[in-house]
């Protein structure tokens, strides 16, 4: 029976593998998948060996902490390795356990094949250090990190981004409005994804919610809308707005309705903001974690760019406020630019129009099934093909 590991380091990563295993199962039935993810993959059909989606929401992978849970759990992952030898690795998204894992796989001749890799959230040295040692090919997700690894001698092969299937694009912005009772085209609306790891929200929810405050104090017609992530508490964001001075602040687990909805949206940094960007959402990007955990991001080498849209577009469209500028009142002052200045609004719109070439054809996961398929040579049955 054919057999393929599965690792996801990150929500995104298990959203992305959830679709990925869906379609790898529906080409090879017969198949096992078996690794680490969320809950997600886990419903799709991978049997979590670890579930990491609490670690992960809470931070502990980038604290001095988490460093201790991975050298456990790579144990654990070679061990699962040498028991049930698989015929392919697949690392999806940010390498939570670092390379050891595909370096050891490729010790045992197991082919690795990386999706959603760290080019996709602005990593630049690419072509240094272990990542080319350690990855057999690149299912690329944009046209971007496929001239990067084939400039950096690596094999790969450009599928798309999933992003052009898992995103609703016919949801219109008066249905959302409509679903979420905004009944009047005065109103303003500005959608708040802060970001789906608990850490994130409790650092950058508050300061946004100062700079909406500044925004609705100079215009009264506006409503702000904060979207929750599943992995987000309820009472966690209530909390924050129950010692906010904003009104008319509502809560939603409904990213499309608010993204749909809204007029400006402010975001977090990751898949979110390129999922405004493609619903043609004009939007500002906040990021703010504790110093103490700072310095995981900064292994990313992001360079000069972190928001996603940003480095897949390779200049800054989306005004970022990161770490120590990330100050309310600049904050509250771009959103107002968009908010009411058109020729703000348009010129930031006109720079999303690159992206549908950049991220390819809808199709982008089945493609990506189908090279997951070849590599780990599954019949059409399923099987093993010889």
């Amino acid at each position: 029976m054919n057999k393929i590991m599965m690792l996801g380091g990150d929500n995104t990563s298990d959203r992305f593998g959830s679709a990925l295993t869906s379609l790898i199962l529906e080409k090879c039935p017969q198949t096992k998948l078996f690794g680490v993810g969320g809950p997600l993959m886990n419903d799709a059909g991978v049997r979590l060996l670890y579930d990491i989606s609490e670690q992960v929401s809470l931070g502990v992978f980038q604290s001095m902490k988490g460093s201790h849970v991975v050298r456990r759990m790579i144990k654990l992952l070679i061990e699962a390795m040498d028991r049930e030898q698989p015929s392919l690795v697949v690392q999806i998204g940010l390498p939570v356990f670092g390379y050891k894992l595909l370096e050891i796989a490729q010790t045992k001749g197991i082919p690795v094949l990386y999706y959603y890799t760290p080019l996709s959230r602005g990593w630049t040295n690419v072509g240094s250090g272990q990542f080319p040692k350690v990855v057999s090919k690149v299912a690329s997700i944009s046209r971007f990190e496929t001239a990067q690894c084939k400039e950096a001698g690596i094999d790969c092969e450009f599928v798309g981004h999933p992003l052009m299937d898992l995103t609703d694009f016919s949801f219109t912005k008066a249905q959302a409005r409509s679903k979420l009772g905004v009944d009047s085209d005065q109103v303003k609306v500005i959608g708040v994804l802060p970001g789906a790891r608990e850490v994130e929200v409790k650092c950058a929810l508050p300061g946004i919610l100062k700079a909406l405050d500044l925004v609705t104090e100079q215009h009264d017609a506006v409503q702000v809308v904060v979207s929750l992530a599943p992995t987000i508490r309820t009472s966690l964001v209530e909390e924050m707005v129950d010692r906010c001075s904003l009104e008319k602040v509502r809560l939603e687990r409904d990213t499309y309705s608010v993204l749909r909805a809204a007029d400006v949206a402010v975001t977090s940094i990751g898949t979110v903001s390129l999922e405004a960007s493609l619903l043609r959402v004009p939007s500002v990007a906040v990021y703010r974690v504790p110093h103490s955990t700072y310095f995981f991001d900064k292994l990313l080498d992001r360079k000069p760019n972190m928001t996603i849209t940003n480095n897949i577009l390779r200049r800054t469209v989306i005004p970022e406020f990161i770490q120590a500028d990330f100050v309310p009142a600049k904050v509250a002052e771009a959103v107002s630019q968009l908010l009411f200045s058109e020729e703000a609004r348009q010129s930031m719109l006109a720079e999303f129009a690159e992206l549908e070439y950049e991220l390819g054809e809808p199709g982008a996961v089945s493609r990506a099934a189908d090279l997951v398929a070849e590599m780990a040579r599954c019949g059409d049955d399923g099987t093993t093909s010889s």
